[in-house]
């Protein structure tokens, strides 16, 4: 008897003991402390974000940038963020390398490879025009946010009509564009972010979270509840029921309510508490403690940051408000890879590896846009590409690729970009990419009416290269230049009874100067943001393929860091 209390003592102080030193371990991980700063201005990030960031910058003068230092290591962050299944996703028909070995699926969405984590996670890669607007301020702005805005939004959406619902005891019709500007009003949060995170919860067609009926898979019926949110709608069982549940113990009994209600908690818990960027709601990095990080994050999808980015964009875009004082915070993290690529077995040093410049990139059986769809890619896949310009249809010249999984194809030559900067895509053949010093000799030529010429050139050498001995420089009045001035586009020369308009290949916008606001001006062209004179297209088509697109863009960006030539 004496033996067994002896055992069960020595088993009690044993459990007593394992258990001080979980709740010791426990104390030393939540004790564990981060400072996190916040920065204003371009000049306090670090280098690998200022070039693209001041690019921005030139283009946008009224945006304004903060740096958040999370006081995080990279290398923690992803450690956190891949230590629980399905705490991040990624749609379950994305490529192979996309998806992690856990096995679970939920609702169409996979466990998310560490590696695709990594780059949808980094911020550098999406300082861009339109992948910016992921670090957006959401907070409401009434001078720029507007209900003309949020009409523009939902336009093409279950959402473009009125609606009538009991609100105080009355009967009451109001459009869902007033109802979002209500909700904003309330929340103090963007209408813009509300409209878009609707869309993106429940479709443009709407579902039955916000049909006002439904029946769930046990027979329980739902009627007069609505969550345009998404709140509660876990993955186990049935979501839509979950969400409903969720919205009936809330009193969400209309549209009205449910939005309003529903974007004042979301922007409680999430805007106003610090997480008040659609990365921030992705990523919860925002606080001075393990227990206050990593956990508290609205979606498990993690492309919907960008998504709400590449919306969030078209938005501002349409309703002219790309100008206006926009406020960004991108986070910081400490010890930082240099880079962080998509993922991919393509070995991206190969001349012939291109990645994908465009989103939803259809590749298809063969070369035009009525053949059958073989596979839809994002931005910045990797492919193989097997053969350049095998034909002209609807618009485009067309290129023969491989994916990755040895699916054979045709895209657009136009949504291809060289993953190695010395292939020149316009032959496919190497560049010097040593300096932006020109060597070759050929630095003018005619074509048609305009004498084309590559940066850096002497208006004494345009003459010189054509074999021109009497001729005459004008600006735009027709003044005389001298022959030892460079050469700027919107010159002429005249020789005889001949004039030739002068320009410079890469020079977009016209100032005489080939850099990086030339480059932003194609992607303003490029997405319909922005106009290009038919002299200046001539410049700014600097692959001369006869497109200006994304790919001219690039060759310029890769000149003004000097890591090719512009040549003819």
């Amino acid at each position: 008897m004496k033996k067994q209390m002896k055992i069960k003592l020595f088993l009690i102080i044993m459990s007593i003991i394992l258990i001080m030193q979980f709740m010791t371990s426990y104390t030393n991980v939540k004790a564990t402390t981060y400072t996190q700063t916040v920065k204003t201005g371009i000049e306090n990030f670090p280098e690998d974000y200022k070039l693209k960031l001041q690019q921005l910058k030139e283009l946008y003068p009224n945006w304004n940038f903060t740096a958040y230092y999370t006081g995080i290591t990279w290398d923690e962050f992803i450690s956190a963020e891949t230590s629980v299944h399905l705490r991040n996703t990624v749609i379950n028909s994305s490529d192979s390398l996309w998806k992690d070995s856990c096995g679970q699926v939920a609702s169409g969405y996979a466990c998310a490879s560490s590696s695709i984590l990594k780059y949808f996670a980094d911020p550098r890669n999406f300082i861009n025009e339109s992948g910016i607007f992921q670090f957006l301020e959401m907070t409401y702005n009434e001078s720029i946010q507007t209900e003309a805005g949020v009409k523009n939004i939902i336009a093409n959406t279950f959402m473009n009509t009125n609606v009538t619902f009991s609100l105080n005891g009355n009967d009451t019709t109001m459009s869902y564009s007033q109802i979002i500007m209500e909700a904003a009003r309330e929340s103090k949060m963007s209408p813009y972010s509300i409209a878009i995170k609707i869309i993106q919860e429940v479709g443009r067609k709407g579902s039955s979270s916000v049909s006002g009926y439904y029946t769930a898979s046990d027979g329980t019926i739902y009627e007069g509840y609505y969550n345009f949110f998404n709140y509660g709608a876990y993955d186990a069982g049935d979501a839509i029921a979950n969400g409903l549940l969720y919205a009936k113990n809330n009193g969400w009994t209309n549209p009205y309510i449910a939005i309003v209600e529903g974007s004042k908690l979301m922007s409680n818990s999430y805007t106003n508490a610090g997480q008040n960027t659609a990365y921030f709601y992705k990523w919860d990095v925002i606080g001075n403690s393990t227990s206050d990080l990593f956990w508290h994050q609205y979606m498990t999808n993690i492309q919907d940051p960008s998504s709400q980015a590449k919306s969030l964009y078209n938005t501002y875009a349409s309703n002219n408000l790309l100008s206006s004082s926009l406020s960004f915070i991108i986070p910081v993290y400490e010890t930082m890879p240099s880079v962080n690529n998509l993922p991919t077995t393509i070995d991206t040093s190969l001349q012939d590896s291109y990645y994908v410049t465009g989103s939803d990139v259809r590749v298809r059986e063969s070369a035009g846009t009525s053949s059958s769809i073989l596979a839809t890619l994002n931005k910045n896949i990797v492919v193989t590409l097997l053969e350049w310009n095998v034909g002209n249809a609807n618009g485009y010249d067309w290129a023969k690729i491989r994916l990755s999984n040895g699916t054979e194809g045709y895209i657009a030559n136009t949504y291809l970009a060289p993953c190695n900067t010395n292939t020149d895509t316009s032959t496919n053949t190497n560049t010097n990419t040593n300096t932006n010093t020109n060597t070759t000799t050929n630095k003018a030529k005619i074509d048609g009416e305009y004498i084309v010429i590559i940066p850096g050139t002497k208006n004494i050498e345009i003459a010189s290269e054509l074999n021109i001995t009497e001729y005459q420089i004008l600006d735009a009045e027709g003044n005389n230049i001298t022959s030892e001035e460079y050469a700027k586009t919107g010159t002429k020369l005249k020789t005889g009874e001949t004039e030739y308009k002068v320009v410079i290949l890469g020079d977009a916008n016209g100032d005489g100067s080939v850099n990086s606001l030339d480059a932003l001006k194609i992607l303003r062209y490029d997405v319909g943001t922005a106009t290009i004179s038919d002299d200046l297209k001539k410049a700014a088509d600097i692959n001369e393929n006869g497109n200006v697109d994304s790919l001219d863009a690039l060759k310029i960006l890769r000149y003004d860091v000097n890591l090719i030539q512009i040549t003819l």
